[in-house]
């Protein structure tokens, strides 16, 4: 398990409003116990050993491996037959390419839903937040917060040398966990039941925003599944969505890079930060998947992982990496709200148990 430099992870800046609920460094200690409990890093990120060390942004490249049990977009298929299937798996009100997953609402958003990828499924949606719901969840990490915020934890992490000599992923980044009670996460909330609209709120961990900034700061190959110790039923079971929104435009490179999925010309599937777009794709299946069952006898890995105590499996087909919001040596920024939605109810425990209820979620106005 990867070490992390402690006065990095520690260092939480603690920006509060209302401390009628409890004192300061009550919650700091809730903080850094949190942190100490899942140190595989300071978002649970679940690290995937680093082969592709040499190339750890690089999603200009070809393929270096793909697996024979994942389907790409019909018009970037290796060959028809291929492409015949992706179209038959992304087809109807129900596609076989979303078997064992969070059932996706394909006609919301005035049809803005955007296949990237069929099998593991890698979906879009541009216009998730506006404009002025991107600022407003960017206003969340000022010092000064605007009214009912309640509190923000800041906590800067950093992926000691050590991990990094040893092959592990490699991530610099600041992330701000934020209440569900903040007014600027219900557009974010709201869109997440249109999307999703069989997941319960219970299921969300705790929101995250995020920023990479400089030269250097991303994150490498890795995937976002927990593994059995984190997996528990405390924690609501296993990961089984991711939802990324970008509030705000990258104009060099930050893209979000599937390691081993095809995108366009044989490259690997790159996704470019939009300012108010949604990405989704599922690090895990519930239970069996028709096309993904079938077809994964054909790879010389295992494409799902063990079953845990939820029916759930990891899919290790969807390792990804952030890439540095920056080209040419010029200083950038890349800053997104971060969801992962478990397979049951999650106890959030980052502000200290019942200091943060999923019932405290504001409903966009």
């Amino acid at each position: 398990m990867p070490s992390l430099h402690l006065r990095n992870i520690y260092a939480l800046s603690l920006l509060s409003l209302d401390r009628s609920v409890v004192g300061a460094f009550a919650i700091e200690r809730n903080a850094i116990s949190f942190c100490q409990k899942w140190r595989k890093a300071t978002t649970f990120y679940s690290l995937c050993s680093s082969s592709d060390s040499d190339d750890l942004w690089d999603a200009d490249s070809p393929l270096k491996q793909e697996w024979a049990s994942s389907l790409p977009l019909p018009e970037n298929a290796k060959d028809p037959a291929m492409a015949d299937r992706a179209r038959h798996a992304m087809a109807g009100v129900s596609p076989t390419s979303l078997e064992g997953r969070c059932d996706v609402n394909l006609d919301g958003f005035d049809c803005r839903v955007k296949w990237l990828h069929v099998d593991p499924p890698v979906l879009t949606v541009d216009d998730f937040l506006t404009d002025k719901e991107c600022d407003a969840a960017l206003q969340l990490k000022n010092v000064s917060p605007p009214p009912g915020v309640g509190r923000v934890i800041k906590v800067e992490s950093q992926l000691s040398d050590s991990n990094k000599s040893r092959g592990g992923s490699t991530r610099t980044s600041t992330t701000w966990y934020v209440r569900y009670a903040a007014d600027a996460l219900a557009p974010l909330l709201d869109g997440l039941s249109e999307l999703l609209p069989k997941v319960a709120l219970e299921q969300v961990e705790e929101v995250q925003l995020v920023r990479y900034e400089g030269e250097g700061q991303g994150f490498g190959w890795h995937k976002d599944d927990l593994d059995d110790k984190e997996a528990t039923q405390d924690a609501g079971g296993q990961r089984i969505a991711t939802l990324l929104v970008y509030l705000d435009e990258c104009c060099n490179n930050g893209r979000t890079v599937f390691r081993d999925l095809r995108g366009e010309n044989n490259q690997r599937l790159a996704v470019s930060p939009k300012r108010g777009r949604a990405l989704l794709f599922f690090p895990a299946v519930t239970g069996s998947t028709t096309l993904g069952d079938a077809a994964s006898v054909a790879d010389s890995r295992k494409t799902f992982g063990d079953a845990y105590f939820d029916d759930t499996r990891a899919d290790h087909r969807t390792t990804h990496a952030g890439e540095p919001p920056t080209g040419n040596g010029n200083k950038g920024q890349k800053n997104i709200a971060q969801l992962w939605i478990h397979s049951s109810k999650h106890t959030p425990v980052v502000f200290g148990r019942g200091l943060n209820r999923h019932a405290e979620a504001r409903r966009r106005v």
